[in-house]
């Protein structure tokens, strides 16, 4: 499929957007400056922003505590993320929310979730709603490998089966259930138990931004003849959370796997679309906007504090 000059550049910008928020608030975390731990989605930024960028804008996420990525790709506030991060009360939910449930409806992202398999009754709920209504949108469920082995997961894809139901599970599969490696964890493979639920289901390389967006069309066209699972191929560069020393893995772990917005990179030089000062330009522009949102979001009221009306 040939892809237009602008979208693929609108592709690079997002990932680069992701990867320098999340960078930006590991630093905040290692100062001490947030409460509690984040979960970092480096690595991943392909899979969140072809498929979020390409969905209706009346379609349904929702995420897990490895949220980020998702909300951004989604349309969210950088701002106004960094704020509820923070606890702000300017923050999207009024920093109530914290890292792992950001949402906004306005924008349908339904939000992350801290329970593993937690948000897979809420899409099935959700779904059953837009069939009963006859609504033309769909629900793009995100969930990790390890997800796949909660009760909810099965349960839910049964029912999503049985029910017709227009929802795409995209089963983000970054190698890791916490510390544990994912073929030590989940017996067979992940794509083929959404196989034996009888829906279409396919398994694809999530480092490759075009591989992404190609399978999402294609899955989009189908939902409302019933649901699709999509097992996504990834690896995230960063630990688990903030108290993860990674001690699991080695340096060779990182070689099976490209960067993909290093592999989007070299695309667009190589097509022309842009000069390496070029793109230098655009991520420098991208950080130093992100460094300024994140400071005016700190300096910021904390949530619950009482806020004069200009």
């Amino acid at each position: 499929m040939k892809w237009a000059k602008e979208t693929i550049l609108s592709w690079y910008e997002t990932m680069v957007k992701i990867r320098q928020f999340e960078n930006i608030l590991d630093d905040y975390n290692n100062q001490g400056k947030i409460y509690g731990t984040t979960h970092l989605y480096n690595g991943e930024e392909a899979i969140a922003t072809a498929i979020l960028t390409l969905a209706d804008r009346g379609d349904y996420a929702l995420s897990t505590h490895r949220n980020h990525g998702h909300a951004i790709a989604k349309g969210l506030s950088t701002k106004a993320m960094f704020a509820e991060i923070f606890g702000r009360e300017s923050g999207i939910n009024r920093g109530r929310a914290g890292s792992m449930q950001i949402s906004d409806f306005s924008k349908g992202f339904i939000g992350g979730n801290g329970i593993v398999g937690g948000n897979f009754p809420i899409a099935l709920g959700l779904a059953k709603a837009l069939q009963m209504d006859q609504k033309n949108q769909v629900v793009l469920c995100f969930s990790g490998d390890g997800a796949t082995n909660q009760g909810t997961f099965h349960e839910s894809l049964n029912l999503a089966s049985v029910w017709k139901l227009p929802i795409l599970f995209i089963i983000e599969n970054n190698q890791y259930a916490m510390s544990s490696y994912t073929d030590h964890m989940t017996a067979g493979d992940i794509v083929s138990r959404g196989q034996n639920y009888e829906m279409k289901s396919l398994k694809i390389n999530g480092q490759d931004i075009f591989t992404v967006a190609e399978a999402f069309l294609q899955a989009r066209q189908v939902l409302k003849d019933g649901p699709v699972l999509m097992e996504v191929t990834t690896y995230r560069f960063r630990g688990h959370s903030r108290s993860d020393k990674e001690d699991y893995r080695t340096k060779d772990d990182y070689l099976n796997y490209q960067d993909p917005i290093v592999a989007l990179r070299d695309f667009i030089l190589i097509e022309g679309y842009r000069t390496q000062d070029e793109l230098a330009f655009m991520e420098e522009r991208i950080y130093q906007t992100l460094m300024e949102e994140a400071a005016e979001a700190y300096a910021s009221p904390a949530a619950g504090c009482e806020v004069e009306n200009e």
